[in-house]
């Protein structure tokens, strides 16, 4: 059971354009149909959550029209780099020194900035408690999830490098707020879906990924399968073949993840863009309800309250 103030945090990963967006973005009209005030975010430069949705996609939270308690925002590299970088600056005008500042400036133009960057903003959000619910289109890898292990902060390494100077009070709140999201992230609220088509690559690929993840003690909870053709195809010699190769993949993963993990997503007759067609899907997806398949408790939760 969950206390009525718990986070919960869906997040959808891999490989590309195996149809993560769309079942992102399904889930995430879903959880707001359920009641929960939920935010839809991606990392996705060409904006499919926007395509799927039919709506403008930005840096800030918007509300999605006709989805009540459905808002969606894209954390935007370029962007957060740039607000990174101006609030780092700003924060050391106030402590250092002009030719300190210029050091500080070069060590902010390198390439990694962009990655600590993006990952404050992943922080920002998955910690947010304006959202019950935050499903996030595209998981942060192993590799990027690590950032969470450093004993140093990217501010503090800069300081030390720069100037010298040891840790300080935001490095202090910065631990803190990441003791906080590593409680989260590998808590029962927290669920990682990877998305794959019964195919070879996308299930190697996925396979990795999962076991990246696991090195930073965060699991895998549900395989959706994606595509999958119908026994309708049999009579077709072409599909039918398709559809017994899918089942031979499909009867191999649920040696590796029970029913309650594995997920089937039939292949759609027509793309999946706009809420009608969202709502179609989901009768597929969700026809057990949003919880169930998520394994989340509203019993004792007045989420709708928030809405």
């Amino acid at each position: 059971m969950f206390p009525p103030n718990v986070k919960r945090r869906i997040f959808f990963s891999g490989k590309g354009g195996v149809g993560k967006t769309t079942l992102a973005t399904a889930t995430a009209v879903a959880g707001a149909g359920a009641g929960y005030r939920t935010l839809l975010v991606t990392t996705d430069p060409a904006a499919h959550t926007g395509w799927v949705l039919e709506t403008t996609v930005d840096t800030v939270p918007r509300p999605v029209a006709d989805v009540p308690g459905l808002y969606v925002a894209r954390i935007d590299p370029a962007w957060e780099t740039a607000e990174y970088q101006r609030k780092v600056l700003e924060e050391a005008a106030h402590h250092y020194p002009t030719d300190t500042l210029l050091r500080l400036q070069e060590e902010l133009a390198s390439p990694c900035t962009e990655e600590v960057a993006v990952f404050h903003r992943f922080l920002d959000l998955l910690l947010s408690d304006e959202w019950p619910l935050v499903v996030f289109d595209t998981a942060p890898t192993g590799h990027t999830l690590r950032l969470l292990e450093l004993p140093l902060s990217y501010r503090q390494q800069l300081s030390v490098k720069v100037a010298g100077l040891g840790p300080t009070e935001t490095d202090a709140g910065e631990v803190a707020r990441i003791a906080d999201a590593l409680s989260l992230l590998r808590g029962p609220s927290t669920k990682m879906a990877f998305v794959l088509y019964p195919e070879a690559t996308p299930i190697l690929e996925a396979r990795r990924a999962i076991a990246e993840l696991d090195t930073v003690g965060i699991h895998a909870t549900h395989v959706m399968v994606n595509h999958v053709l119908p026994e309708e195809v049999l009579a077709d010699p072409l599909f039918g073949a398709r559809y017994h190769m899918q089942q031979q993949y499909l009867e191999r993963l649920r040696k590796d993840f029970p029913d309650e993990q594995m997920v089937t997503v039939p292949l759609m007759a027509h793309d999946v863009i706009g809420l009608t067609a969202v709502h179609e899907l989901n009768e597929f997806v969700f026809s057990e309800g949003f919880d169930t398949l998520w394994g989340f408790s509203m019993s004792d939760s007045a989420v709708a309250e928030n809405l």
